[in-house]
Parts: structure tokens; sequence; C-alpha cells
């Protein structure tokens, strides 16, 4: 579809009064989209020998979802929790029941020991009682639907926060089903447990109408200096250091990340990087994508919260929480020359002043962003944070003068981002990296592999 803006994507700056508002848009569903997801029954069974795979089964809770066959079910914010549990009456452990209820928890886990393990949701409901009931409904058949909270009901009223259970960290967020069989006095209640995922809906705002209709009509985004309400510019920075150990050299690196600076799992960050130096090899060398390292980087916050007041204290990143687990690099950018921009070769010297000249690089790139990545959420001293940083130059011929960065390889620049779990309202972000290199774009360090990793929505 060709864009009704490719007159200025490289040249004026003026934007026509075509584009200031959207055409209208309307989202095609595919055709996997039109047919309505199958739901997936999960089941988990009680039976009278635990020791015997074969044993008749006493109790059984059946979950329905929209997980795929094999997996734990999963339930996005909002969504209701369907089910049933049913006991086989003839069997003797179905005897003397007093109540029959059903609870939704959620726990958060900061350590291995009691302490360390906080209940931020509980919820029951009583599917049977003696007392209630003269007879059993349908039975011993009891069907349910459970609402699911948006919020956990405490004093600060915490948002409900991702299954987020990893081999490597500490720390650790679940959620449970529960079936709490009663029975009369000097006798064992029973617990029938089902472990179930947590989606929450976090959606960013929309990007600016440019990008919308550049994603509408899979056009070229414009850069920062024509959409102007499409970039978030970072404080430029200078890297000082050595080329080929004969020549002190400065570069000045001028980040722009789309805005806004949320962005949903799935989807790509875009990416615009302005370098500058009057040393035209230092430019040429230090713009190459083997020299250049942003990276998104993924940090887990954790800290055992002493008491309940404690753990409904408002998040601060910097106060009461220490990053106790170790900091990941999820994914790297890749970067090609923006379209219509021009690579200098020239000197540095102007012949008639004898000034130096500042030369320019002027690049896009994107970062492209796993379906399975934990969104970012905080509940009491255990959250998520991802940052776009930019590393050090790594590459043959320079060394950095500034010790932080040639002894530590701390970061260049750095930027707080959200990821998110559903997109946008309009038109989708698409990638607009080109076809050689959409194959770069990989993990730089994989996740460790997660017990409850949901793909995107």
């Amino acid at each position: 579809m060709e864009s009704s803006f490719n007159t200025f994507v490289y040249g004026d700056s003026y934007l026509p009064q075509s584009v200031t508002s959207l055409p209208p848009y309307t989202r095609r569903p595919s055709p996997q989209l039109r047919a309505r997801r199958e739901m997936t029954e999960h089941i988990a069974e009680l039976s009278s020998d635990i020791t015997n795979k074969r044993a008749k089964p006493w109790a059984t809770l059946r979950v329905y979802s929209k997980a795929p066959a094999g997996t734990l079910p999963s339930f996005v914010e909002g969504e209701k929790i369907t089910g049933s549990v049913t006991l086989d009456a003839g069997m003797s452990h179905s005897r003397h029941i007093s109540c029959v209820k059903i609870i939704v928890r959620g726990e958060l886990s900061t350590g291995v020991l009691e302490v360390d393990r906080i209940t931020f949701l509980e919820e029951s409901t009583t599917l049977w009682s003696k007392d209630a009931h003269a007879t059993r409904q349908d039975g011993m058949h009891w069907p349910f639907s459970i609402h699911l909270p948006r919020e956990v009901s405490t004093s600060s009223d915490i948002p409900s926060s991702p299954t987020f259970m990893e081999r490597n960290t500490r720390a650790c967020i679940r959620y449970n089903l529960i079936v709490h069989i009663s029975r009369s006095k000097f006798r064992e209640d029973n617990n029938l447990q089902m472990a179930w995922i947590y989606i929450p809906a976090s959606r960013p705002d929309p990007p600016s109408q440019l990008r919308q209709l550049a994603y509408q009509e899979n056009s070229p985004l414009l850069g920062p200096e024509a959409d102007l309400k499409g970039w978030y510019t970072l404080p430029s920075a200078k890297v000082h250091g050595t080329l080929f150990k004969n020549r002190v050299i400065e570069v000045t690196l001028k980040l722009s990340l789309a805005q806004p600076l949320s962005y949903t799992r799935g989807s790509v960050i875009p990416l615009s990087l302005t370098l500058s130096s009057t040393d035209s090899q230092a430019l040429d060398l230090l713009s190459s994508h083997r020299a250049l390292a942003v990276r998104l980087r993924r940090k887990v916050t954790s800290n055992r919260a002493q008491n309940l007041a404690e753990f409904n204290a408002p998040w601060n990143a910097t106060q009461g929480a220490v990053s106790t687990e170790p900091i990941i690099d999820i994914a790297g950018a890749v970067w090609w020359q923006r379209p219509g921009s021009t690579s200098s070769n020239e000197t540095g010297i102007n012949s008639t002043t004898l000034s130096k000249v500042i030369l320019y690089k002027e690049l896009e790139g994107e970062i492209l962003l796993s379906k399975s990545l934990k969104p970012t959420f905080h509940i009491s001293h255990f959250g998520i944070e991802y940052f776009i940083v930019v590393l050090p130059f790594d590459t043959t011929g320079f060394v950095p003068s500034t010790s932080a960065q040639k002894i530590y390889n701390g970061p260049i620049i750095e930027q707080r981002v959200e990821i998110m779990t559903m997109f946008p309202k309009g038109p989708r972000p698409i990638s607009h990296s080109p076809p050689e290199y959409q194959g770069q774009s990989t993990n730089t360090r994989s996740l460790n592999p997660s017990r409850a990793s949901p793909g995107g929505r």
C-alpha cells in the first residue's frame, strides 16, 4: 500500500495537514482469530492410594482455560475461573463430609522459610455445607465460576502480579486453586489443588498519530526531528578513548526511544541513534553493528518484608529492597543506516578555517521482544524492572579512557521502560528492520528456563 506521507519521509520537515488525524482504521481479524479458541480441560485428582497410579480417584477437580493442552491453566485479568468438583459417592473417602470449599490463593515467597511466605490473595467460596444443604446438590457434583479480582485487598490495593517462578530466582509468585474438603470431628480433612497461571492485563498508551499511520500503511517510521511526539530523546553522552593506540577521540551519542516508554511483549522497541565526532574513521568504526551494544536489561529486585505493614508499603525500588538476583541482558538491538541519510567520508578538517568539522551518522534500530517476557510488576519488596542500556563500545582498536567503562563495563546510557501484556489500541506495532538484519536480533543472554512462562496475548 502506498504511503500518504512518503513525500516527506526523507525530505521536507513540515507535516501536511492530511496527517494530523488518522484515517479510519479497521483491523481485519485473521482466520485464526475468527474461530473461537477451544477451551482446554485441566484435571487434578485425589485417589485413595497415592502409591498406585491406577487407583480410582474419589475426588476430581476440573478447570477450563484457553491454555494449550498439557500446560497449566492460564487466566488473564478480568476472566473467570470456571470448572467443577466431583466426589465419588460410592467410595469411603466421600463419607462424613461436612463442607466443600473452593479457594483461590496467591502467595509471594522470597525465601525457603515459612516467614518468607506471604499470602496476598485468598478468596473462598462454599460449594456445599452440611448445615446449609439438606441434600447434596446434583449428588456430589458442584460447578463453580470465580471472577478474578483486579487488585489485592490490602491497605494499599496492590495490583495482582503475574505468576513468576524461575529456577535460578529465589523469590516467586504462585497461584493455586484449592478444593478444601472438611470432615466431622476427629476425621482428617483433604485438600485437592491445582496450580494456575495469572496474566495481568496491562496495555500501553497509543503511540503518536504519525507512528500509527506508519504501522497502518507499513511505511518507514519518521525520525525524532520529524515526529516530535513519537520519540523520547535522552541526554547526549560523550565517550572518550584511544583509537589504534595513536590518537585520542571523542564520540557523542544521542539515543531516542519510541514514545510512550511502554512496549508490548511480542512486539518491538523502535530506536534511533545519532553518533557524532570530528574523526571520520572513529565514527565509521564505532557505528558498526558489531561495535554498538544496546540491550534490554532485566533487574529483579527482592527483599523480605519483615511484617504486614512493610508488605503493604508502597513500592520503592531504592529503599527497603535490594537487587539480589543476577542482572540479565534479555535482547540486543539491530541497527541499519537511516534511509535518506548519507555516510560522511570527510577528513574532519575545514581547509578554509582549519577548524574541525563535526561529522554525523544516523542509525535506525529496534529490539525484538519475546512473547514469553514477564511484564513489569511490583508487589511488596519484589518486582521486575526493565531498562534500555547502552554499553561501552566493543570493537578491536578502541580502548575507552573512562575507568568505569574500561573496568566495570557500566552502561553509558540507561533508561527505564515498561513491558506490558496487551497491544495498544489501534494498529499493531510492526518490525521495520531489513530482512538481512532480522536474524541478528537474538537474545544476547537467554532467560533461564521458566517453570511458568505463558505466551503473550
